[in-house]
């Protein structure tokens, strides 16, 4: 009764303070009413209940799905994939991300979005990495052969030789690969504890984009890339 209650002082007090226009009344009342139910529901009913109330709408179900089985996208990949606009997507991942179902891992210039409590920063990280293009080829290239040479991974790739140094510059800050002189060669490879990751994303399980199964090469996994 109590949490009613609140919903319809909360919904009425957004009506009534709100400007008047008579061509946008009508699109009020639901959008206030769902906001002031999501509060209430935080505020009386914390933890499973609350999210299980907030994941009873279609739409923010769909992006919470999506999400759940396309880890580390960022957010023009997943209004891209849904055909969703990017208003509607803000709205419904800014209350997924609020009330923790949704985890927002930065990665440069792109924030990327996990399903809370699944992944360990670690593992972010290394999906993040994979839905790079470059980097990601280079990470499944290495796990296939280790200590291969600046050389062979420029021409495995076609990249250039600058580029790749760029790249591999990045991967080393970021504790995932590793870079081993000998000679006048370069040789790099996976960080060991990385390794396990790498496999169980990258080949196992896939890092997915909508529809995309597995990936048994390099080549392939440029299909996915976000």
């Amino acid at each position: 009764m109590l949490l009613l209650i609140l919903v319809f002082i909360l919904s009425y007090l957004a009506l009534t303070s709100a400007p008047y226009n008579h061509n946008q009344l009508l699109k009020v009342p639901n959008l206030q009413v769902e906001k002031a139910a999501v509060i209430a529901c935080f505020l009386f009913n914390p933890g499973e209940h609350a999210a299980s109330t907030l994941l009873n709408q279609t739409t923010r179900m769909t992006v919470f799905d999506f999400i759940r089985d396309n880890s580390g996208l960022h957010f023009r990949a997943i209004s891209d994939c849904l055909k969703m606009p990017i208003g509607v997507l803000q709205y419904h991942l800014g209350l997924l991300v609020n009330s923790g179902l949704i985890t927002v891992y930065p990665d440069g210039r792109y924030r990327r979005y996990f399903e809370a409590k699944r992944f360990t920063e670690t593992e972010m990280k290394v999906i993040s990495a994979l839905r790079r293009k470059v980097s990601g080829l280079i990470l499944v290239a290495l796990l296939k052969r280790p200590q291969t040479t600046h050389k062979d991974l420029a021409k495995q790739l076609k990249v250039s030789s600058q580029a790749l140094s760029w790249q591999m510059n990045r991967l080393e800050r970021m504790n995932l690969v590793k870079r081993n002189v000998e000679a006048l060669n370069v040789k790099y490879s996976l960080d060991e504890g990385i390794q396990g990751l790498v496999y169980r994303y990258a080949v196992l399980k896939i890092v997915q984009r909508a529809g995309f199964e597995t990936a048994n090469s390099a080549k392939k996994l440029s299909d996915f890339y976000y």
